[in-house]
């Protein structure tokens, strides 16, 4: 440096000092600045409020007994930039109508007919004008400091003590639940959302334990709202605190927050796709003391941890945790340049499907390499119109190691290239013991099937349960004390049409469907015919009396495969008719509680099995001869998909076993 100055002009070595001096310095003051490198990087990016951010960071440097302040003020700063605020003034106005709605209205069946009206009066203008704004560039220091102190004092309330450092940082200290603009949400939630939870304590209690507070959280007046509540923006924390309807959404933030301000560590957990059905789901988790997660969701009938566990038509193939810490091992973190699904996209999600369930680890080879020079592979299921990632590993020749896998769901392998999913091997089925079988096509072999639905029955299994053990009988007294046995249901039927023929001859008077002892008696449709007629028969409708409208006896013979006769907390429950005069049945067909996802009259269906995309085994429609579709020349042992060409969405992807269709 000398030589060069001594040959340099007087200016110019003065200026090169200057140069020097202002490089030194700078490299000092990064070697001595008190921040994490991540905060200063937040800093930068935080543009004009830098300033207000420096005030939160400069004011817990004062005492070393903020130490742990200042820690809390670094985790949320330099984790803000993948948090924002939005600006409407669309959906402030919105929320405003929705405000007085609320304020008004108390019946929830008119309460849903307005908040429809609302939504229709706005239409798709209600995300037109939406934009967001990075809370780097936005917060107070204010505003930071006050929602600091305030989880300080939370975290030392009986609820929290236990948390670690790093717990109370994504449990309690979050200012925000979601997107929803900035504000004084713990003021909003103790004028509105909390009043109204106090108030349903028995006057006897002297003490309220965790578990507790979440049963009278998830309990809260509501009222579901439709799906296109899930598509909307994050509801302001206002609207969240006296919020009586809305989506799993918002009801998830309201949850979040209320839990927040009392001080229970409660979570914001989600599956980006169920594994059996259409849709993702989110809902909450109280993190007990052991760490383990109990599920709720506001307006649940079943205990804490039951939420998603215990749903018969649900399973999450993946459990991740919304987080307002970056994830450094998400994938939208190393992503780099490639093309990743918006499933997984979220840099705040943490994988804790263990903590919900024993899962196991599955190797999966590739039939062909990643387009381009993608870096990562993908597992997908159904969500019964295409298949939607929900796990991603790296590859490494030609295969990938997927870590944390549920059990007893079927799998699809594939990459991710120009927002697409590219199925890249057979699919494959974890069973309940964690083995691994795939789903292989045999072209050279073929198999005749025999389908009676297109949709999983997991919801109305229950029902099917019910009519095991149930009679058909016919009487000529009006007590059924001369009844002559039909049939008999021996075993659980499907859900789906049956039909009984009867041999006996003779006429009667009477015919009813008897369920077995102690039982709800559901059944769904129940038709009638005599010998060499397609006229079903009708006549004066007996049986069980039903005090609730919605199951009233007249269900069983209305049409509707959708409305139920059910009877709860009766000895003995039947459903009949009486006819003008004697009558010989020859025919009984019935259906259990349904969701009219079975083989209907007239209908029209296709049958697909999967060859690396999904091919046509021809269109049939259905007939009440049978209330089945017969299908011959099927290539055995490959995935399968029925299509209902009339009416309704809900399909199903299905293996065929032993004669049977297998939901996927």
């Amino acid at each position: 440096m000398y030589l060069l100055l001594k040959n340099l002009s007087k200016n110019k070595k003065s200026q090169i000092k200057r140069q020097v001096l202002i490089f030194i310095t700078a490299c000092l003051w990064v070697s001595c600045s008190p921040w994490s490198t991540e905060t200063r990087q937040a800093l930068k990016k935080s543009g004009e409020n830098k300033v207000e951010l420096e005030k939160v960071l400069k004011y817990y440097s004062q005492d070393e007994g903020d130490s742990l302040k200042l820690k809390a003020a670094e985790f949320l700063i330099e984790n803000m930039d993948v948090h924002f605020s939005y600006n409407s003034k669309t959906w402030d106005a919105f929320q405003m109508e929705l405000e007085t709605l609320y304020n008004n209205e108390a019946v929830y069946e008119k309460l849903e007919q307005k908040l429809e009206e609302l939504y229709n009066k706005y239409g798709s203008s209600l995300s037109s004008d939406l934009t967001y704004i990075s809370d780097l560039q936005t917060i107070s220091a204010d505003f930071l400091i006050n929602n600091i102190e305030k989880a300080f004092e939370n975290w030392s309330d009986p609820y929290a003590n236990h948390l670690s450092f790093d717990d109370f940082c994504e449990y309690l200290l979050p200012y925000r639940a979601g997107r929803e603009p900035l504000a004084d949400w713990r003021k909003e939630f103790q004028e509105n959302f909390i009043p109204s939870l106090y108030a349903r304590f028995p006057e006897e209690t002297d003490s309220i334990s965790a578990k507790y507070l979440c049963n009278l959280i998830k309990t809260y007046p509501h009222g579901n709202l439709s799906t296109v509540g899930g598509k909307l923006p994050d509801y302001n924390a206002h609207i969240l605190s006296i919020m009586r309807m809305g989506s799993c959404k918002h009801y998830c933030a309201q949850a979040t927050l209320a839990s927040r301000y009392l001080g229970i560590p409660v979570s914001l957990d989600f599956t980006p796709q169920w594994a059996t059905r259409s849709l993702g789901h989110e809902w909450n988790a109280l993190i007990q003391k052991n760490g383990k997660p109990l599920s709720f969701g506001i307006g649940d009938n079943c205990e804490l941890g039951e939420h998603i566990e215990f749903i018969p038509d649900r399973v999450p193939p993946k459990v991740y945790r919304q987080t307002f810490s970056k994830q450094k091992e998400s994938l939208a973190m190393i992503r780099g340049k490639e093309n990743i699904p918006p499933s997984l996209s979220s840099p705040c999600m943490k994988d804790v499907t263990n903590e919900y369930y024993d899962c196991v680890d599955v190797q999966v080879r590739f039939d062909f390499k990643a387009p381009g020079k993608n870096k990562f592979a993908y597992l997908a299921v159904f969500d019964n119109v295409k298949w939607v990632p929900v796990a991603w590993a790296r590859l490494s020749n030609g295969r990938a190691h997927f870590k944390k896998m549920n059990k007893k769901i079927l799998f699809m392998p594939g990459y991710y290239s120009e927002n697409s999913f590219i199925p890249a091997a057979s699919p494959f089925i974890i069973d309940s013991l964690g083995n691994v079988s795939y789903v292989e096509l045999d072209l050279n072999n073929k198999q005749s099937m025999t389908l009676s639905r297109k949709y999983q029955n997991g919801l109305v299994d229950g029902n099917c349960a019910e009519m095991a053990g149930g009679r058909f009988q016919l009487a000529n007294k009006a007590d059924f004390s001369d009844a002559i046995d039909i049939a008999e249901i021996m075993e659980k039927p499907d859900a789906s049409y049956h039909i009984v023929t009867s041999d006996i001859e003779g006429s009667y008077k009477y015919f009813r469907y008897i369920a077995r002892p102690k039982s709800l008696g559901t059944i769904a449709e129940l038709e009638l015919f005599e010998s060499g007629s397609k006229e079903r028969l009708t006549g004066k409708i007996i049986g069980t009396e039903q005090t609730i409208p919605n199951f009233a006896k007249e269900n069983a013979f209305d049409g509707d495969p959708l409305t139920n006769f059910i009877k709860w907390e009766s000895d003995e429950v039947w459903v009949g008719l009486e006819f003008d005069n004697p009558k010989q049945i020859e025919k009984i067909i019935y259906l259990p509680g349904n969701d009219d996802n079975c083989i209907r009259d007239g209908e029209l269906y296709e049958l697909f099995y999967w060859d690396k995309m999904w091919i046509s085994l021809g269109k049939q429609t259905g007939s009440s001869e049978t209330y089945r579709l017969k299908y011959e020349n099927v290539p055995v042992g490959a995935l399968y998909l029925l299509r209902n060409h009339t009416k309704g969405v809900e399909e199903r992807i299905f293996t065929y076993e032993n004669g049977k269709q297998v939901w996927w």
